[in-house]
């Protein structure tokens, strides 16, 4: 990204706040990842810690659908101030509960947690393209992604040094400030709610009308067929690759190198996220689509290092072009998807988008390891390495997903059917 776009962004108040208050609670929830094993587990065992990331999890993935719903019916800023509201009042259930007392007040404290983050990632995708005009989201979601990323590090180098001058839940206090800063940001900004006026005053209520509203949002996917395309090729490649990542890179660098390694493989990770996010910025190609798809190739690079006994410098290079290649994928799909789709079901397909590419992970991370130990480390790297290149470039046979864009411009969905 060029200096004079940072700067054009910056100058803009909407967007300034609406970055920095989500800066600063990307460093706040980094802090609560780090500091809540540190929390629960010498008093309820690594299982209970187990249970919580499961019920976020699975609270999130039932509930996106609905989130993306919500950020289309009401105004964005508030759906996620109200996920912030949700997140402080989890945060303060971890806070009371962690260690001591019941375990329902402790479960539902991380229901919480999901219930805001399904409220929250719709939304905040589909509010960045209400904040920014459209010549300028392409830098801007690579300035969202690289300073988020930025944010996580910094949250994570900073629990570390808390943990080891202060006690966990004094820590922890800090995440709440970061929700509240984050909470006033999204106050002030006041998004307007970008439904049609004339259906404002008539909006049915209930299940049966979320369920029908969710199918319009997917009705926009699939008559986008490079969009269902896209969507499917993430299912599947983090079913097979980036799910299983999440287990087998940590698991493997301790075995090979002791326990420190994966701190650096981490940084090197956060490094080419952040590397990979500005360059996506910088990319004007009109096949935006091949650039992104080529950008995944180097993925295949984490798989031939479970393979091979790499040495672990090595490792942390091939992590970190991976990641370079990630970063520039998710700058040029987000702003695609914010540049195709009406305004007014953004939130919809972003929910789906987000239940395309996280939905399996929780599953994956599980048979990860079983698959492991059935198939041996090698021939499940092949695996992972042969699905990711027949889904990163079959997608480029569907008409739209070059150019990242429909090839003729479709008709819109029915004021109805919204």
């Amino acid at each position: 990204m060029t200096q004079a776009r940072a700067r054009t962004l910056l100058r803009d108040p909407r967007y300034r706040t609406f970055w920095l208050g989500q800066v600063t609670s990307t460093l706040g929830n980094q802090l609560t990842i780090v500091v809540l094993p540190a929390l629960v587990v010498p008093g309820r065992g690594p299982e209970t810690f187990g249970l919580l990331l499961a019920v976020e999890s699975v609270v999130m993935g039932v509930l996106l659908l609905v989130g993306g719903v919500v950020a289309d019916r009401y105004s964005r800023s508030r759906v996620m101030a109200v996920s912030d509201v949700l997140r402080l009042a989890g945060v303060a259930g971890f806070l009371f509960f962690a260690d001591r007392g019941p375990l329902l007040p402790l479960l539902l404290a991380a229901a919480l947690t999901g219930a805001g983050a399904a409220l929250y990632e719709p939304a905040h995708r589909a509010a960045l393209a209400q904040v920014v005009d459209e010549e300028l989201r392409q830098q801007a979601n690579a300035f969202d992604s690289a300073t988020k990323r930025v944010g996580g590090l910094a949250g994570s180098l900073l629990a570390g040094l808390l943990l080891a001058n202060i006690s966990p839940p004094r820590t922890l206090v800090i995440d709440l400030v970061t929700i509240a800063i984050s909470l006033v940001t999204l106050v002030w900004l006041r998004l307007p709610r970008v439904r049609p006026q004339d259906l404002e005053q008539d909006e049915a209520q209930g299940i049966g009308a979320v369920l029908a509203e969710a199918r319009a949002g997917l009705a926009e996917v699939r008559r986008r067929p490079w969009v269902s395309a896209v969507m499917l090729q993430g299912t599947a490649q983090v079913f097979f690759l980036f799910g299983p990542n999440y287990v087998l890179v940590p698991m493997v660098s301790q075995q090979r190198y002791g326990v420190e390694a994966f701190g650096w493989i981490s940084a090197a990770t956060f490094v080419g996220s952040v590397l990979g996010s500005l360059a996506g910025a910088r990319i004007t190609s009109k096949r935006p689509g091949l650039w992104a798809m080529n950008a995944l190739t180097p993925c295949l690079l984490t798989p031939v290092c479970l393979m091979a006994d790499v040495p672990l410098w090595l490792f942390c290079v091939a992590m970190a072009i991976g990641s370079v290649g990630v970063g520039c994928f998710m700058v040029l799909w987000y702003t695609a998807l914010q540049n195709e789709i009406p305004e007014e079901v953004q939130g919809r397909v972003f929910s789906l988008e987000a239940l395309a590419s996280f939905g399996l992970q929780p599953i994956a991370l599980a048979a990860a390891p079983v698959l492991v130990s059935l198939m041996g480390i090698t021939p499940f790297a092949v695996l992972a390495m042969i699905v990711l290149l027949i889904s990163t470039y079959a997608v480029l046979f569907v008409p739209g997903t070059v150019r990242l864009a429909s090839p003729l411009k479709t008709e819109p969905v029915p004021a109805a059917a919204r």
